[in-house]
């Protein structure tokens, strides 16, 4: 994944574990990004985005309405897709795959709400 791809505080991981460890990006620089648990900082080639699922969801308070059929925080609702989600907001649609992409999102909302 490219550094430029990413944000600071994003939730990412590293290719190189056996698990899928969730980490936070603290400093980033061209081509290396450096996460909070490691002492040394990592090729951007090295890091790979967290999946995202229902436990994510809650954590960034989501909460399942089934009259909705999909996930709700505000005006934000996320529907789940055969391999991925689809958020909305306003007329404002992305399809998600990783926590990283839900925080771009939700940042977005941020800045021009």
């Amino acid at each position: 994944m490219k550094s430029s791809d990413l944000r600071i505080g994003n939730i990412v991981s590293v290719c190189y574990e056996n698990d899928i460890i969730p980490d936070t990006v603290i400093v980033l620089e061209p081509d290396v990004v450096h996460l909070s648990s490691r002492k040394c900082p990592d090729s951007d080639r090295d890091i790979i985005g967290v999946p995202l699922n229902e436990e994510w969801l809650m954590h960034f308070n989501f909460i399942y309405y089934s009259e909705q059929k999909g996930w709700c925080n505000g005006e934000i609702i996320i529907k789940k897709l055969s391999d991925s989600w689809i958020a909305k907001w306003n007329t404002l649609k992305r399809e998600l795959e990783f926590v990283h992409q839900l925080q771009d999102f939700l940042h977005f909302i941020a800045e021009h709400n």
